[in-house]
């Protein structure tokens, strides 16, 4: 004879639903934790750029040790710029500079 199933008032996937709703409520924690996870997605910046620069590039990305991707280059160009923003060198006057890259 087949087994019969219980009945019950209580669903299997009620505790699965209230943590989803928890983290529903929070979603700066379920970011940070992505983030600190390493899971933090890169985004693509466009840039154009003169044909002298982008050819100096990649001279660069060749005839560097380890073949370094281009990326890897304007990633650090940026960091760069990033400290001379925050020492007062920029180019341009950028508000609360300090509030933006100090988080």
């Amino acid at each position: 004879m087949a087994e019969r199933k219980k009945l019950t008032t209580r669903n299997k996937g009620e505790a699965a639903k209230e943590a989803a709703e928890v983290v529903k409520e929070k979603p700066h924690v379920d970011r940070a934790m992505k983030d600190v996870k390493g899971g933090a997605k890169t985004r693509r910046v466009i840039y154009d750029t003169h044909p002298d620069v982008h050819s100096k590039l990649s001279m660069m990305r060749s005839m560097s040790a380890n073949n370094v991707p281009v990326k890897a280059f304007l990633d650090e160009a940026v960091e760069d710029l990033f400290e001379k923003y925050l020492r007062g060198e920029g180019r341009f006057e950028v508000k609360d500079i300090e509030r933006l890259l100090r988080d």
